[in-house]
């Protein structure tokens, strides 16, 4: 793959900000891991409601969906913030039992890449998923787009690194929730696309000369 590999990425802070901006119609301050993981006035993890950040691309539809039912509380937690990866966990349950029902994630650099695509090729009942997510697999529970965006410490427009976007169900994984599972993964690449600029079609070419490299 010819680009760079990724050494000091944009922090997770940034990058919910940038989302954020996205979602919202402007910038708002971005959590940080500390108030991402405060427990709130009755007793949960996480937080409720618009923060406009990642979690919220999770539609209620996909978390009733993967729940199986619609569940009594929801909660978003950042669970990973990194340099170069930014998980954010949907939670249901009451105190004392909550669980991640939904994983919305992006991680950066060549080797978040070549993971979320071994991982999405070796998954039950994968198919291709669509361009416009790059290099894109589904499977029941689990989309997968592999993408090229600029990278966040480049001035330059045209230097562009791996970006692995992922949405996993850890309940049900019917089609009706792998279905908003797939939304959920393009909202995201909406958003970057529209902070930060990507290119699945570069993604989807540089992995053809590469599949196809003696």
């Amino acid at each position: 793959m010819h680009t760079r590999t990724l050494t000091v990425a944009t922090t997770a802070a940034g990058l919910a900000l940038v989302l954020g901006a996205c979602t919202s119609g402007g910038p708002e301050p971005a959590p940080t891991s500390d108030e991402a993981a405060v427990t709130s006035d009755d007793g949960l993890e996480g937080t409720a409601g618009n923060q406009g950040w990642m979690c919220n691309y999770v539609s209620p539809t996909a978390v009733e969906l993967a729940n199986g039912s619609a569940p009594q509380t929801t909660r978003m937690l950042v669970t990973e913030d990194t340099e170069d990866s930014w998980v954010c966990d949907v939670l249901v349950g009451g105190k004392g039992e909550q669980e991640p029902v939904i994983e919305l994630s992006i991680h950066l650099g060549e080797g978040a890449w070549a993971d979320a695509r071994a991982r999405a090729e070796g998954a039950e009942g994968v198919e291709p998923g669509p361009d416009h997510l790059g290099v894109s697999f589904v499977s029941p529970g689990l989309v997968t787009g592999l993408t090229m965006c600029k990278d966040p410490q480049s001035d330059d427009a045209g230097d562009k690194i791996p970006y692995a976007l992922v949405a996993e169900s850890f309940g049900q994984t019917g089609a009706g929730a792998t279905e908003h599972l797939e939304r959920a993964v393009t909202e995201t690449a909406k958003a970057l696309d529209q902070s930060v600029g990507c290119s699945p079609k570069l993604a989807v070419e540089e992995d053809a000369a590469q599949t196809t490299a003696p």
